[in-house]
């Protein structure tokens, strides 16, 4: 004889538990200045009245480095030289950026996309067939000045910077960063 013990689950789980997941699928939203670029890394979505181009990006791997903030690489199709146009045509440096992840559901449509990483593009590299682009997160409460994006490395800082020299009474201190 076995013991069974029954469990009751709010419908809402239930629901969830029913729903056959496939594979994520990424939509990246790169905003240019003057123009925004919507890219899905599978099927056509559209989100928030925007259309999200199919089949156009790859999203690597993210992690989180020592200041906190998560970085990884998209990587676009360069078909017909559209990336490298693209990242050519302006700087990509500080370029907002955001990335949101969705799952496709067996039988049709998808859930609803959850922001994955907000930051900006921080570097590219070109190649024939595609091209990449690294992303650096910024927090949510980033301040925004026009083309440059605080991070949490670059947040402000009260302490004085090395070399500052103090003056304290008569006497004049040279600040020194301990090594």
């Amino acid at each position: 004889m076995t013991n069974q013990i029954k469990r009751n689950l709010p419908s809402a789980v239930e629901t969830e538990l029913a729903i056959d997941f496939t594979r994520p699928v990424y939509l990246v939203k790169m905003l240019f200045t003057g123009s925004i670029v919507h890219v899905s890394s599978n099927i056509q979505i559209v989100f928030d009245s925007d259309t999200y181009i199919e089949g156009q990006v790859a999203v690597g791997s993210f992690t989180w480095n020592a200041n906190g903030a998560q970085q990884g690489r998209i990587i676009l199709s360069n078909e017909g030289n559209s990336a490298s146009a693209l990242i050519l045509g302006g700087t990509i440096n500080d370029v907002p950026i955001e990335i949101y992840k969705t799952y496709l559901i067996s039988g049709g449509g998808n859930t609803a996309p959850q922001l994955w990483v907000k930051g900006v593009m921080n570097g590219s590299k070109v190649g024939a067939s595609r091209s990449s682009i690294d992303v650096l997160s910024t927090t949510a409460s980033t301040s925004f000045i026009p083309s440059r994006y605080h991070t949490v490395a670059e947040g402000h800082n009260w302490l004085p910077v090395d070399g500052e020299v103090i003056t304290w009474g008569e006497e004049l201190f040279l600040l020194r960063a301990q090594q």
